[in-house]
Protein backbone atom coordinates (compact mmCIF):
# COMPACT_ATOMS: atom_id res chain seq x y z
CA UNK A 1 0.00 0.00 0.00
CA UNK A 2 1.18 3.27 -0.93
CA UNK A 3 2.62 5.67 2.48
CA UNK A 4 -0.20 7.83 1.43
CA UNK A 5 -3.25 5.64 0.95
CA UNK A 6 -2.26 3.86 4.22
CA UNK A 7 -2.15 7.00 6.34
CA UNK A 8 -5.30 8.14 4.63
CA UNK A 9 -7.04 4.82 6.22
CA UNK A 10 -5.79 5.31 9.79
CA UNK A 11 -7.37 8.44 9.62
CA UNK A 12 -10.64 7.24 8.11
CA UNK A 13 -10.59 4.43 10.60
CA UNK A 14 -9.64 6.87 13.50
CA UNK A 15 -12.32 9.49 12.34
CA UNK A 16 -14.82 6.75 12.46
CA UNK A 17 -14.65 5.32 15.51
CA UNK A 18 -14.54 9.28 17.49
CA UNK A 19 -17.90 9.78 15.46
CA UNK A 20 -19.18 6.55 16.95
CA UNK A 21 -17.86 7.42 20.57
CA UNK A 22 -19.10 10.48 20.35
CA UNK A 23 -22.81 9.04 19.70
CA UNK A 24 -22.96 6.77 22.07
CA UNK A 25 -23.70 7.27 25.43
CA UNK A 26 -20.75 7.06 27.64
CA UNK A 27 -20.75 4.14 30.14
CA UNK A 28 -18.00 2.71 32.61
CA UNK A 29 -17.60 -0.68 33.78
CA UNK A 30 -20.31 -0.48 36.57
CA UNK A 31 -22.89 0.87 34.46
CA UNK A 32 -22.12 -2.00 31.79
CA UNK A 33 -22.05 -4.34 34.39
CA UNK A 34 -25.71 -3.48 35.15
CA UNK A 35 -26.84 -2.66 31.72
CA UNK A 36 -25.56 -6.95 31.15
CA UNK A 37 -26.96 -7.98 34.58
CA UNK A 38 -30.68 -6.04 33.77
CA UNK A 39 -30.93 -7.34 29.67
CA UNK A 40 -28.62 -9.91 28.53
CA UNK A 41 -30.73 -13.15 27.14
CA UNK A 42 -28.47 -15.72 28.48
CA UNK A 43 -29.33 -14.40 32.24
CA UNK A 44 -32.90 -13.82 31.07
CA UNK A 45 -32.85 -17.78 29.80
CA UNK A 46 -31.77 -18.46 33.41
CA UNK A 47 -34.35 -16.78 35.19
CA UNK A 48 -37.11 -18.30 33.05
CA UNK A 49 -35.38 -21.75 33.31
CA UNK A 50 -35.69 -20.94 37.13
CA UNK A 51 -39.40 -20.19 36.56
CA UNK A 52 -39.47 -23.26 34.80
CA UNK A 53 -38.36 -25.34 37.20
CA UNK A 54 -41.20 -23.85 39.89
CA UNK A 55 -43.67 -24.75 37.76
CA UNK A 56 -42.52 -28.28 37.38
CA UNK A 57 -41.94 -28.62 41.41
CA UNK A 58 -45.54 -27.71 41.36
CA UNK A 59 -46.43 -30.13 39.41
CA UNK A 60 -44.60 -33.02 41.52
CA UNK A 61 -46.11 -31.49 44.78
CA UNK A 62 -49.35 -31.19 43.15
CA UNK A 63 -49.74 -35.26 43.91
CA UNK A 64 -49.57 -35.39 47.86
CA UNK A 65 -52.48 -32.72 47.43
CA UNK A 66 -56.38 -33.41 47.27
CA UNK A 67 -57.79 -34.51 44.17
CA UNK A 68 -60.89 -33.72 43.25
CA UNK A 69 -63.09 -34.89 39.99
CA UNK A 70 -66.85 -35.02 39.23
CA UNK A 71 -68.01 -37.10 36.58
CA UNK A 72 -71.43 -36.79 35.00
CA UNK A 73 -72.88 -38.65 31.80
CA UNK A 74 -76.54 -38.57 30.36
CA UNK A 75 -77.55 -41.49 28.37
CA UNK A 76 -80.84 -42.26 26.20
CA UNK A 77 -81.86 -45.92 26.41
CA UNK A 78 -84.19 -48.23 25.13
CA UNK A 79 -85.35 -50.77 28.02
CA UNK A 80 -87.08 -53.91 26.67
CA UNK A 81 -88.23 -56.76 29.52
CA UNK A 82 -90.70 -59.33 29.73
CA UNK A 83 -92.92 -57.58 27.87
CA UNK A 84 -91.95 -53.90 29.31
CA UNK A 85 -90.75 -51.25 26.39
CA UNK A 86 -89.45 -48.42 28.29
CA UNK A 87 -87.91 -45.28 26.51
CA UNK A 88 -85.79 -43.48 29.22
CA UNK A 89 -82.72 -40.87 30.03
CA UNK A 90 -80.38 -42.14 32.18
CA UNK A 91 -77.90 -39.85 34.00
CA UNK A 92 -75.05 -40.64 36.35
CA UNK A 93 -72.90 -38.23 38.31
CA UNK A 94 -69.89 -39.64 40.09
CA UNK A 95 -67.78 -37.11 42.39
CA UNK A 96 -64.42 -38.52 43.69
CA UNK A 97 -61.88 -36.66 46.48
CA UNK A 98 -58.65 -38.42 47.31
CA UNK A 99 -56.17 -37.55 49.20
CA UNK A 100 -52.76 -39.48 49.64
CA UNK A 101 -52.01 -40.50 52.74
CA UNK A 102 -48.35 -42.68 52.24
CA UNK A 103 -46.90 -41.92 48.92
CA UNK A 104 -43.20 -41.57 49.33
CA UNK A 105 -42.15 -41.35 45.81
CA UNK A 106 -44.51 -38.31 45.36
CA UNK A 107 -42.96 -36.93 47.79
CA UNK A 108 -39.09 -37.78 46.88
CA UNK A 109 -40.08 -36.50 43.37
CA UNK A 110 -41.43 -33.46 44.73
CA UNK A 111 -38.01 -32.86 46.73
CA UNK A 112 -35.69 -33.66 44.19
CA UNK A 113 -37.92 -30.84 42.15
CA UNK A 114 -37.08 -28.29 44.60
CA UNK A 115 -33.13 -29.33 44.81
CA UNK A 116 -33.54 -29.01 40.99
CA UNK A 117 -34.43 -25.14 41.89
CA UNK A 118 -31.54 -24.23 43.88
CA UNK A 119 -29.55 -26.06 40.86
CA UNK A 120 -30.71 -23.49 38.38
CA UNK A 121 -30.54 -20.57 40.68
CA UNK A 122 -26.70 -21.58 41.57
CA UNK A 123 -26.33 -21.83 37.47
CA UNK A 124 -27.78 -18.62 37.24
CA UNK A 125 -24.95 -17.42 39.34
CA UNK A 126 -22.45 -18.77 37.67
CA UNK A 127 -23.39 -17.47 34.56
CA UNK A 128 -23.97 -13.72 35.80
CA UNK A 129 -19.82 -14.27 36.69
CA UNK A 130 -19.03 -15.74 33.33
CA UNK A 131 -20.90 -12.61 31.81
CA UNK A 132 -18.74 -10.23 33.70
CA UNK A 133 -15.81 -12.54 32.95
CA UNK A 134 -16.29 -11.71 29.55
CA UNK A 135 -17.72 -7.67 29.46
CA UNK A 136 -14.28 -6.99 31.68
CA UNK A 137 -12.13 -8.80 29.42
CA UNK A 138 -13.49 -6.70 26.41
CA UNK A 139 -13.57 -3.59 28.44
CA UNK A 140 -9.87 -4.00 29.46
CA UNK A 141 -9.15 -4.81 25.76
CA UNK A 142 -11.20 -1.38 24.66
CA UNK A 143 -8.84 0.52 27.15
CA UNK A 144 -5.91 -1.52 26.01
CA UNK A 145 -6.27 -0.93 22.77
CA UNK A 146 -7.40 2.96 22.98
CA UNK A 147 -4.06 3.15 25.06
CA UNK A 148 -1.86 1.63 22.30
CA UNK A 149 -3.80 4.23 19.82
CA UNK A 150 -2.34 6.98 21.91
CA UNK A 151 1.59 5.62 22.18
CA UNK A 152 1.49 4.83 18.51
CA UNK A 153 -0.13 8.12 17.42
CA UNK A 154 2.34 10.06 19.32
CA UNK A 155 5.31 7.67 18.53
CA UNK A 156 4.06 8.08 14.84
CA UNK A 157 4.06 12.12 14.85
CA UNK A 158 7.80 12.07 16.24
CA UNK A 159 8.84 9.46 13.34
CA UNK A 160 7.06 11.56 10.59
CA UNK A 161 8.87 14.63 12.09
CA UNK A 162 11.96 12.79 11.99
CA UNK A 163 11.18 11.71 8.22
CA UNK A 164 10.62 15.14 7.37
CA UNK A 165 14.21 16.51 9.17
CA UNK A 166 16.03 13.54 7.42
CA UNK A 167 14.49 14.74 3.59
CA UNK A 168 15.66 18.35 4.68
CA UNK A 169 18.88 17.32 5.94
CA UNK A 170 19.10 14.65 2.26
CA UNK A 171 18.09 17.42 0.67
CA UNK A 172 21.58 19.43 1.47
CA UNK A 173 23.43 16.07 1.47
CA UNK A 174 23.40 16.04 5.54
CA UNK A 175 21.94 12.16 5.91
CA UNK A 176 22.47 9.24 4.26
CA UNK A 177 20.02 7.21 2.10
CA UNK A 178 19.71 4.57 4.16
CA UNK A 179 19.25 6.77 7.43
CA UNK A 180 15.94 7.95 5.20
CA UNK A 181 14.69 4.83 4.35
CA UNK A 182 14.98 3.08 7.97
CA UNK A 183 13.11 6.27 9.29
CA UNK A 184 10.47 5.83 6.49
CA UNK A 185 9.80 2.08 7.26
CA UNK A 186 9.69 2.69 10.66
CA UNK A 187 6.56 5.21 10.07
CA UNK A 188 4.82 2.74 7.80
CA UNK A 189 5.40 -0.31 10.47
CA UNK A 190 3.54 2.06 13.06
CA UNK A 191 0.62 3.21 10.71
CA UNK A 192 0.56 -1.14 10.29
CA UNK A 193 0.33 -1.13 14.10
CA UNK A 194 -2.20 1.47 14.70
CA UNK A 195 -4.72 -0.06 12.03
CA UNK A 196 -4.20 -3.47 14.04
CA UNK A 197 -4.77 -1.48 17.02
CA UNK A 198 -7.75 0.34 15.96
CA UNK A 199 -9.36 -2.84 14.46
CA UNK A 200 -8.99 -4.40 17.88
CA UNK A 201 -10.74 -1.51 19.39
CA UNK A 202 -13.76 -1.91 17.12
CA UNK A 203 -13.91 -5.69 17.58
CA UNK A 204 -13.83 -5.07 21.84
CA UNK A 205 -16.50 -2.74 21.17
CA UNK A 206 -18.99 -4.86 19.05
CA UNK A 207 -18.20 -7.82 21.86
CA UNK A 208 -19.22 -5.40 24.61
CA UNK A 209 -22.12 -3.64 22.90
CA UNK A 210 -23.27 -7.37 22.77
CA UNK A 211 -22.70 -8.65 26.21
CA UNK A 212 -24.35 -5.27 27.88
CA UNK A 213 -27.03 -4.87 24.99
CA UNK A 214 -25.56 -0.38 25.20
CA UNK A 215 -23.05 1.21 23.11
CA UNK A 216 -19.96 1.76 25.56
CA UNK A 217 -19.36 5.08 24.08
CA UNK A 218 -16.37 7.04 25.36
CA UNK A 219 -14.67 5.23 28.33
CA UNK A 220 -12.59 6.43 31.11
CA UNK A 221 -8.89 5.32 30.95
CA UNK A 222 -6.68 3.69 33.72
CA UNK A 223 -5.77 6.53 35.84
CA UNK A 224 -4.43 4.13 38.64
CA UNK A 225 -0.51 4.24 39.41
CA UNK A 226 0.19 2.24 42.40
CA UNK A 227 -1.12 -1.30 42.41
CA UNK A 228 -1.57 -3.26 45.91
CA UNK A 229 -0.25 -6.64 45.64
CA UNK A 230 -2.36 -9.82 45.71
CA UNK A 231 -4.46 -10.13 49.29
CA UNK A 232 -4.66 -13.05 51.11
CA UNK A 233 -2.51 -16.81 50.37
CA UNK A 234 -3.21 -18.87 47.36
CA UNK A 235 -4.70 -21.64 49.47
CA UNK A 236 -7.49 -18.78 50.96
CA UNK A 237 -8.87 -18.38 47.28
CA UNK A 238 -8.85 -22.15 46.75
CA UNK A 239 -10.45 -22.62 50.13
CA UNK A 240 -13.31 -19.91 49.08
CA UNK A 241 -13.97 -21.16 45.58
CA UNK A 242 -14.47 -24.64 46.67
CA UNK A 243 -16.71 -23.80 49.24
CA UNK A 244 -18.01 -20.72 47.36
CA UNK A 245 -18.17 -21.40 43.70
CA UNK A 246 -21.49 -21.15 42.07
CA UNK A 247 -20.87 -23.94 39.83
CA UNK A 248 -19.45 -25.83 42.66
CA UNK A 249 -22.86 -25.12 44.19
CA UNK A 250 -25.10 -26.21 41.26
CA UNK A 251 -23.40 -29.61 40.54
CA UNK A 252 -23.51 -30.12 44.37
CA UNK A 253 -27.15 -28.98 44.18
CA UNK A 254 -27.34 -31.40 41.54
CA UNK A 255 -25.83 -34.42 43.21
CA UNK A 256 -28.45 -33.94 45.78
CA UNK A 257 -31.04 -34.03 43.23
CA UNK A 258 -29.93 -37.37 41.33
CA UNK A 259 -30.45 -38.98 44.89
CA UNK A 260 -33.57 -37.73 45.50
CA UNK A 261 -34.51 -38.93 41.98
CA UNK A 262 -32.84 -42.79 43.16
CA UNK A 263 -35.07 -42.30 46.41
CA UNK A 264 -38.25 -41.83 44.49
CA UNK A 265 -37.26 -44.44 41.89
CA UNK A 266 -36.89 -47.00 44.75
CA UNK A 267 -39.55 -45.84 46.98
CA UNK A 268 -41.99 -46.68 43.98
CA UNK A 269 -41.40 -50.71 45.39
CA UNK A 270 -43.11 -49.12 48.27
CA UNK A 271 -47.09 -49.24 48.85
CA UNK A 272 -49.45 -46.52 48.59
CA UNK A 273 -52.10 -45.37 50.77
CA UNK A 274 -55.07 -42.94 49.99
CA UNK A 275 -58.00 -42.13 51.91
CA UNK A 276 -60.90 -41.05 49.02
CA UNK A 277 -64.89 -40.09 49.65
CA UNK A 278 -66.94 -40.97 46.61
CA UNK A 279 -70.54 -39.65 45.62
CA UNK A 280 -72.72 -41.58 43.49
CA UNK A 281 -76.17 -40.27 41.94
CA UNK A 282 -77.90 -42.27 38.70
CA UNK A 283 -81.51 -43.44 38.04
CA UNK A 284 -79.57 -46.78 36.63
CA UNK A 285 -77.77 -49.61 37.53
CA UNK A 286 -74.59 -50.18 35.93
CA UNK A 287 -76.32 -52.18 33.12
CA UNK A 288 -78.43 -49.14 32.60
CA UNK A 289 -81.56 -51.08 33.89
CA UNK A 290 -84.17 -48.39 34.58
CA UNK A 291 -84.14 -47.93 38.46
CA UNK A 292 -85.60 -44.75 40.79
CA UNK A 293 -83.10 -42.24 41.40
CA UNK A 294 -80.67 -43.32 44.10
CA UNK A 295 -77.04 -41.65 45.97
CA UNK A 296 -74.38 -43.81 47.51
CA UNK A 297 -71.86 -41.83 49.60
CA UNK A 298 -68.83 -44.52 50.11
CA UNK A 299 -65.92 -43.23 52.36
CA UNK A 300 -62.62 -45.46 52.32
CA UNK A 301 -59.20 -46.03 52.68
CA UNK A 302 -57.20 -47.69 49.40
CA UNK A 303 -54.31 -49.67 49.83
CA UNK A 304 -52.29 -50.49 46.81
CA UNK A 305 -49.34 -52.69 46.59
CA UNK A 306 -46.66 -52.86 43.73
CA UNK A 307 -45.91 -56.58 42.79
CA UNK A 308 -44.15 -56.67 39.58
CA UNK A 309 -44.28 -54.37 36.58
CA UNK A 310 -42.14 -56.43 34.67
CA UNK A 311 -38.80 -54.98 35.70
CA UNK A 312 -40.12 -51.46 35.01
CA UNK A 313 -39.00 -49.69 38.78
CA UNK A 314 -35.85 -51.69 38.78
CA UNK A 315 -34.46 -50.68 35.87
CA UNK A 316 -35.74 -47.23 36.42
CA UNK A 317 -34.04 -47.06 39.58
CA UNK A 318 -31.06 -48.50 37.86
CA UNK A 319 -31.34 -44.87 35.48
CA UNK A 320 -31.65 -42.89 38.32
CA UNK A 321 -28.41 -44.48 40.02
CA UNK A 322 -26.18 -43.99 37.24
CA UNK A 323 -27.50 -40.28 36.62
CA UNK A 324 -26.48 -40.29 40.46
CA UNK A 325 -23.07 -41.74 39.47
CA UNK A 326 -22.38 -39.13 36.21
CA UNK A 327 -23.53 -36.12 38.72
CA UNK A 328 -21.03 -37.30 41.35
CA UNK A 329 -18.24 -37.53 38.44
CA UNK A 330 -19.39 -34.14 37.11
CA UNK A 331 -18.89 -32.43 40.59
CA UNK A 332 -15.62 -34.10 40.60
CA UNK A 333 -14.82 -32.72 37.32
CA UNK A 334 -15.43 -28.90 38.35
CA UNK A 335 -13.67 -29.23 41.42
CA UNK A 336 -10.49 -29.85 40.15
CA UNK A 337 -11.39 -27.28 36.93
CA UNK A 338 -12.13 -24.95 39.88
CA UNK A 339 -9.18 -25.01 41.94
CA UNK A 340 -7.13 -25.22 38.82
CA UNK A 341 -8.56 -21.77 37.44
CA UNK A 342 -7.92 -20.42 40.94
CA UNK A 343 -4.60 -21.17 40.83
CA UNK A 344 -3.50 -20.29 37.58
CA UNK A 345 -5.31 -16.73 38.25
CA UNK A 346 -3.22 -16.16 41.50
CA UNK A 347 -0.26 -17.52 40.24
CA UNK A 348 -0.82 -15.08 37.17
CA UNK A 349 -1.74 -12.51 39.09
CA UNK A 350 1.37 -12.56 41.63
CA UNK A 351 3.67 -12.77 38.07
CA UNK A 352 1.67 -9.53 36.79
CA UNK A 353 2.12 -7.41 39.51
CA UNK A 354 5.62 -8.24 39.41
CA UNK A 355 6.11 -7.76 35.69
CA UNK A 356 4.13 -4.11 36.50
CA UNK A 357 7.34 -3.03 38.95
CA UNK A 358 9.94 -4.45 36.29
CA UNK A 359 8.24 -3.04 33.17
CA UNK A 360 7.79 0.31 35.40
CA UNK A 361 11.62 0.54 35.47
CA UNK A 362 12.09 -0.91 32.06
CA UNK A 363 10.43 1.96 30.49
CA UNK A 364 12.46 4.63 32.55
CA UNK A 365 15.64 2.78 31.67
CA UNK A 366 14.56 3.28 27.86
CA UNK A 367 13.60 6.60 28.31
CA UNK A 368 16.80 7.71 29.46
CA UNK A 369 18.83 5.50 26.57
CA UNK A 370 16.15 7.22 23.81
CA UNK A 371 17.28 10.86 25.32
CA UNK A 372 21.05 9.50 25.17
CA UNK A 373 20.61 7.53 21.67
CA UNK A 374 18.77 11.04 19.81
CA UNK A 375 21.92 13.26 21.64
CA UNK A 376 24.24 10.63 20.24
CA UNK A 377 23.07 11.16 16.63
CA UNK A 378 22.70 14.88 16.90
CA UNK A 379 26.55 14.77 17.87
CA UNK A 380 26.74 12.23 14.92
CA UNK A 381 28.59 8.97 16.84
CA UNK A 382 25.19 7.31 16.45
CA UNK A 383 23.30 6.00 13.57
CA UNK A 384 19.94 6.53 12.97
CA UNK A 385 19.31 2.48 13.50
CA UNK A 386 20.51 2.68 16.73
CA UNK A 387 18.18 6.05 17.84
CA UNK A 388 15.11 3.84 15.92
CA UNK A 389 16.22 0.66 18.23
CA UNK A 390 15.98 2.35 20.66
CA UNK A 391 12.68 4.03 20.24
CA UNK A 392 11.21 0.82 19.29
CA UNK A 393 12.48 -0.91 22.58
CA UNK A 394 10.80 1.76 24.25
CA UNK A 395 7.59 1.59 22.58
CA UNK A 396 7.48 -2.00 23.61
CA UNK A 397 8.59 -2.04 26.38
CA UNK A 398 5.79 0.79 27.88
CA UNK A 399 2.99 -1.88 25.47
CA UNK A 400 4.53 -4.62 28.37
CA UNK A 401 3.82 -2.60 30.85
CA UNK A 402 0.02 -1.53 29.94
CA UNK A 403 -0.54 -5.40 29.54
CA UNK A 404 1.06 -5.89 32.79
CA UNK A 405 -1.38 -3.53 34.63
CA UNK A 406 -4.44 -4.78 32.86
CA UNK A 407 -3.90 -8.40 32.54
CA UNK A 408 -3.19 -7.83 36.85
CA UNK A 409 -6.85 -6.57 36.87
CA UNK A 410 -8.22 -9.78 34.78
CA UNK A 411 -6.68 -11.89 37.52
CA UNK A 412 -7.87 -10.09 40.40
CA UNK A 413 -11.15 -10.48 38.85
CA UNK A 414 -10.61 -14.11 37.72
CA UNK A 415 -10.25 -14.56 41.32
CA UNK A 416 -13.18 -13.03 42.61
CA UNK A 417 -15.31 -14.83 40.20
CA UNK A 418 -13.65 -17.95 40.96
CA UNK A 419 -14.42 -17.77 44.64
CA UNK A 420 -17.85 -16.73 44.15
CA UNK A 421 -17.50 -13.98 45.83
CA UNK A 422 -17.59 -10.84 43.45
CA UNK A 423 -20.82 -8.44 44.12
CA UNK A 424 -21.35 -5.12 42.32
CA UNK A 425 -19.42 -3.67 45.60
CA UNK A 426 -16.40 -5.46 43.88
CA UNK A 427 -17.39 -3.95 40.77
CA UNK A 428 -17.94 -0.80 41.60
CA UNK A 429 -14.27 -1.20 43.38
CA UNK A 430 -12.86 -2.05 40.81
CA UNK A 431 -14.33 0.45 38.38
CA UNK A 432 -12.56 3.49 40.83
CA UNK A 433 -9.46 2.24 38.99
CA UNK A 434 -10.03 4.24 36.26
CA UNK A 435 -10.55 7.63 35.32
CA UNK A 436 -12.10 10.53 33.02
CA UNK A 437 -11.07 10.33 29.72
CA UNK A 438 -8.44 12.69 29.34
CA UNK A 439 -9.59 16.06 26.66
Amino acid sequence: MHPANSIRLVWMMTLTGVLWSASAVSADLLNLYRAAASDNPSLKVRSLTTERLQAEARVAESRLHPQVSLQSSYSQNDYRAGGTDLTYNGQRTVLMVRQPLVDIASVRRRDSARVAIDQAEHEAQQVRGELFAQLADQYLVLLESGDELQRLQAEKEAATRNVDRLRAMRAREMARVNDLAEAIAWTQQLAIQEIDALNKESAARVWLKEIAGIDPGVLPVMSRQSFPGVSESEQYWVSNALASHPGLSARRHGVESSRQSVAAASADHFPQLVAFYQRNETNQDIDNSPRPRFSVDSVGLELRIPLYEGGRTSAAERVAQRQLDIANQQLEGIARQVEREVRLAFTSAVANRARIDASDAQVDALVQTVKAQERGYELGVVTVVLVLDARRRLLRARTDQSRARYNYLRDLIALRIRAGVLTEADVAEFNRWFGSQPS
